[in-house]
């Protein structure tokens, strides 16, 4: 497998892992999200974004040991978070691990795959978190 393989699977890793838990996870404080200095887009932050709880945790040092690890249902992050991300003109940081970084996608990419491979149901359930 090339590296363009594994950036492949690991994006849909992360899409299928979100989708079957319908949830995402952040590290959060009062004071904000973790955040790193985009690698692939200069002068953008990415905010980091795990699928699940066990990865989210494991960044927990350095840096953001003071923040904790919070689950995010993925409808309010489909529906709520990608496109006020877009605004904000921030990057997705997916299943970032302190050493090698992760997978960076702009938040209309990302909300455009959610969008393909979520089911009429699911669609249907994210209705709720629209704004009135």
């Amino acid at each position: 497998m090339d590296f363009e393989e594994d950036i492949q699977k690991e994006y849909e890793t992360f899409l299928q892992e979100t989708l079957n838990n319908e949830e995402v996870w952040i590290l959060q404080s009062k004071e904000g999200l973790a955040c790193q200095n985009s690698m692939e887009y200069e002068g953008q932050m990415a905010i980091l974004i795990w699928a699940n709880g066990v990865l989210a945790e494991a960044e927990r040092e350095g840096e953001f040991e003071q923040l904790e690890a919070v689950n995010l249902p993925l409808g309010e992050f489909v529906v709520q978070w990608l496109p006020n991300m877009q605004e904000e003109g921030v990057i997705c940081g997916l299943d970032w691990k302190s050493e090698v970084g992760g997978l960076e996608v702009e938040p209309k990419d990302l909300l455009e795959h959610y969008n393909l491979i979520l089911t009429d149901e699911l669609k249907e359930k994210f209705k709720a978190y629209l704004e009135p």
